[in-house]
């Protein structure tokens, strides 16, 4: 589990290409009933027409920037404190250019990524006492974002993926080895937890590591190989997969 939220999802986002937007535009992890990671500066990011102003306003602080020649903007929020039991309560953020986008129902506090194979990827509805856990998980102090999987051959600019407060129906599809240890987070600091689930079954780690990152390292040098050759052979790789892999698969 990996405690970094924002920060370096801001810096990968915003070092890949995207086209222009007429609007102002947000990625979907900066979105209703989010938490932001207390006690650090906040980037916030997006996409808007090039040259636009873009405005975000949060909790008394006003920052402005323009959009650079792609599209792409960011700004960075002084820290926030998180509040604790009740008083922790719900902000709104205005995201302002062209057009204004509200993002309403956030909480500051601690902010976890929950990321690996299958042991983090198992939810909470496979879990052996979801019948006794999961009816006892309401608690709007506690929010997940399960992101999608997708796969890439490049960095990608944004997932799919939607921020949600624990209720006995949400917890039931979040990472169950993530949902524990955000719970009782909240029970030491009795302050809000937000917990991004990113996880895939069975995937090495040269799977989530770009093409250039593995090239510093020489002993690495065969998943660059793999990787660039089934970068380039993709197309002839899925057809092989939907006319002989898969058909013989299923016979068997």
């Amino acid at each position: 589990m990996n405690r970094s939220l924002l920060a370096s999802a801001a810096a990968a986002a915003l070092s890949m290409s995207f086209a222009a937007y007429a609007d102002v535009k947000l990625p979907a992890v900066i979105s209703d009933n989010m938490v932001l990671q207390q006690d650090k500066p906040l980037p916030i990011w997006g996409w808007a027409d090039p040259g636009e102003e873009v405005t975000v306003t949060l909790e008394g602080q006003k920052k402005q920037t323009k959009a650079d020649d792609k599209g792409k903007w960011m700004v960075k929020l002084d820290a926030i404190k998180a509040g604790t039991g009740d008083a922790a309560k719900a902000l709104e953020m205005t995201v302002a250019g062209k057009n204004t986008i509200t993002v309403k129902n956030i909480l500051a506090g601690e902010v976890w990524v929950c990321s690996g194979q299958s042991n983090m990827e198992w939810r909470m509805a496979q879990s052996h006492n979801a019948s006794v856990e999961a009816p006892k998980a309401k608690n709007d102090k506690i929010r997940f974002f399960n992101v999608a999987k997708a796969t890439s051959f490049t960095p990608v600019n944004d997932v799919k993926g939607k921020w949600e407060e624990s209720t006995p129906e949400t917890v039931l599809g979040t990472t169950a080895v993530g949902y524990f240890f955000g719970r009782d987070i909240h029970k030491a600091l009795n302050q809000p937890v937000g917990l991004i689930h990113t996880s895939w079954g069975g995937t090495p780690a040269q799977a989530w590591t770009t093409v250039e990152g593995l090239k510093t390292e020489p002993s690495l040098e065969s998943y660059v190989t793999q990787a660039t050759q089934t970068a380039a052979n993709i197309e002839k790789l899925r057809e092989d997969y939907k006319t002989k892999a898969l058909p013989k698969w299923e016979a068997d």
